[in-house]
Order: structure tokens, then sequence, then C-alpha cells
């Protein structure tokens, strides 16, 4: 059995239309036939909202003039055929893995290189992938434009060059557009694909002309309302994140005043601490000179005693030495005295009762003195 390779073009008119074509690339209004346990949409070129990639790519281009009800993209429908996707092991409501997904990622990467190459980069508004339908496809929003001269311009603008909305250029008569069909399908040949063959002009059905207009109007209708609650919706959003933007701004104004206010107190507290500390130092070298002129002082007490001590032994030993010379002297004396006492009568009657003893007593009178002061300097620690 043979796949087909599927490529379907339609122009896309500005207004309702292009949100309309826009909300249902990027799934932003429910779909009846669609899967929602399928993988969401991937968006491959551009945003969650075509209709805004399209006009962003016109200013890019500076296309301002649109004409009323005129066109302003191409969607491009890019698909194969289901049976060729149910062969690479694609499924409906499941998530791809090995093989598949490898084939997906490969198909899905010849897609855009294919619209860029055909339109031009510049051109590739919006590029979305959908799994959540019968098989895999690609819906891409085409800006229609050429650069070229626009002879009906008048007056400074003519002549000139410039970017300009071009339909036809794109979309071209029957049998051109044959010639694209065919060249899409043999680029798709590296995946078996292959061109499906034309309609016999005069087959393809058309719905009343009646029964389209309602069809339209109904979607008109509803893809309006859904359009309007969006932008509802978007509104709210804004002033909400205008909202919670204010409070934070707010809330960091506070942080930021707090956390000023803790950095100029822990500055203080820095300087306090340091003062302190110094402070501290200088008592405790103050305190450290002070210890140290006591201890010097009493050093110097110290010294003063021993060489008191030093100089009082030094006397001592001076009256031990003149002590024992007087007595030395003393002895012939008292030797003398004694036998001159016993020898004379008259002698020992002018002396009375106590007799010799009286001159013993009398001539040691000087040692007595001296024995006293070395007993005085014993008492108060000079001792030898």
């Amino acid at each position: 059995m043979k796949a087909f390779a599927i490529i379907r073009h339609q122009k896309i008119k500005a207004g309702r239309h292009l949100v309309a074509t826009g909300l249902h690339n990027a799934r932003g209004i429910e779909t009846p036939n669609a899967d929602k346990s399928a993988p969401p949409v991937e968006i491959m070129v551009g945003t969650n909202k075509p209709w805004r990639d399209v006009t962003n790519a016109m200013d890019r281009l500076g296309i301002a003039k649109v004409r009323k009800n005129g066109n302003v993209a191409v969607e491009v429908f890019l698909g194969a055929s289901p049976e060729w996707w149910a062969s690479q092991g694609w499924r409906p409501g499941i998530v791809p893995t090995g093989d598949t997904l490898a084939v997906i990622q490969a198909w899905k990467a010849e897609q855009l290189a294919y619209l860029e190459a055909r339109f031009g980069k510049h051109l590739v508004a919006s590029v979305v992938l959908h799994q959540d339908e019968a098989s895999p496809h690609v819906h891409a929003l085409i800006v229609p434009a050429q650069f070229r001269r626009d002879g009906r311009e008048k007056g400074t603008d003519a002549g000139r060059a410039a970017w300009r909305l071009s339909t036809e250029k794109v979309l071209p008569g029957p049998s051109a557009m044959k010639s694209i069909v065919t060249a899409y399908a043999n680029r798709m040949g590296a995946f078996g694909l292959v061109r499906g063959q034309d309609r016999p002009a005069g087959t393809t059905q058309h719905k009343p002309l009646k029964q389209w207009q309602d069809e339209q109007a109904f979607l008109s209708e509803k893809l309006g309302s859904e359009f309007m609650r969006q932008i509802d919706v978007t509104q709210q959003a804004t002033v909400e994140a205008d909202r919670i933007r204010s409070e934070a701004l707010e809330y960091a104004a506070k942080v930021k005043a707090l956390a000023d206010k803790e950095a100029k107190e822990a500055r203080e507290l820095v300087v306090m601490r340091e003062e302190i500390l110094r402070r501290k130092e200088d008592a405790t070298n103050t305190a450290r000179l002070e210890v140290q002129a006591e201890h010097r002082r009493a050093a110097e007490m110290v010294q003063a005693v021993e060489e008191e001590r030093a100089s009082l032994r030094k006397l001592r030993e001076r009256l031990d030495g003149m002590i024992a010379q007087v007595e030395k002297m003393l002895e012939p004396i008292r030797d003398y005295a004694t036998k001159w006492v016993q020898a004379s009568p008259l002698v020992r009657q002018a002396m009375g009762a106590k007799g010799p003893e009286a001159v013993r007593i009398t001539a040691s009178e000087s040692v007595a003195e001296m024995e006293a002061m070395r007993n005085l300097m014993s008492r108060r620690g000079f001792g030898r």
C-alpha cells in the first residue's frame, strides 16, 4: 500500500480569521476531534500566539499597509497518510519513544527545512506540530510578502522597493501549484512517501453556500467570543501581574530597608567592639606598666633592705671585733685590779661591802652596752 505525502494551502485574512486560525493551531480553543491524552502542541517556530507571530513578522519587514479584507498569511498543512504513521509505530494518545520518536524528529526537522527553503526563514512566522488527531501533522503560517516595487505608488514613494504582501506570488495558479505538490512529495521520498493523484476537475463536493456561510458565521462568533474571553483573561492576568509586581517591589524595598538597618547596626557593633577591645588593651597595658613599676619598686626596696642588712652585718662584725679587743684589753686590768684590791687593806675598806666586785662591774659597763646592741640587732634579723 502506498503512503502519501500531504500538503495543503489556505489563505488567511487579517482580523478574526487570523486569530481563529492561531487559536486552533495553538489549541487555544477546544478542538472536538483532539485527543486530550495525546502529547501537547509542540511549538517549532514562534510562540503560543501564532496570530501575534504573524503581525510581529510583518512589523520586522516594515509592512504597515494591509488592504481591507486582505490576506496576511498563508497556512501550509504538512502531513502523511495515517497508515504510514501506523507503520512507524505511532499510536494516538501514546507518547512516542524509541524508533518512533526518532522518525517523528527526523520528519519534523525535514518539514521545517522545506518551509525555510521554499519561503525563506524571515517569512516563516509560526510552525507547530500536532499529535492529538488522526496522525501527526504540521501547521505553518507564512507571511506572503515579496520585496518589490509598486507602480501604483505616487509621490515620494514612487519606485520605492519594499516588502509588500502578495499572496498571488506565493500561491500561484493550479498548474504551478501541481509542481509545488510534486516537489514536496519528491523531497519526502526519503521517508518512503509518494505524491497522491490529482482529483479530476468537478469531482470535489462543495457544501451549499448558505450552509457554508452559516457554519462560518457560527465559527466566527464562537471564536470571537473565545478570543474576547482570552483578552479578558489576559487583561486580568496583566492587572494581577502588576499588583504582584507592585507588592514584590514594596516588599523588596522593606527588605532592603531592614537589611540596610541591620547592616548599619552591625557596623556600629563592630566599631563599638573594636573600641572596647582598644580600651581593654590600653587598660591592660596600663595595668601591666603599673605592675611592672610596682615590681621594680619592690625589687629596689628588697635590694635596699639587702644592702642595709649587709651594712648592718658589717657593722656587727666590727662591733664584735671591738668587743673582743675591749675584753682582751680589760683582762689584764681586771687581773691587776683584783690583785691590787686583795693586797691593799685600805682599798678594800674604801670599796665597802662589794669589794672587788664593784671594780669589775664598773670596768664592764662599756662591754655591757655593746652586748645589748648586739642582742637588739639579732632580734631584728641581722644575725651572722
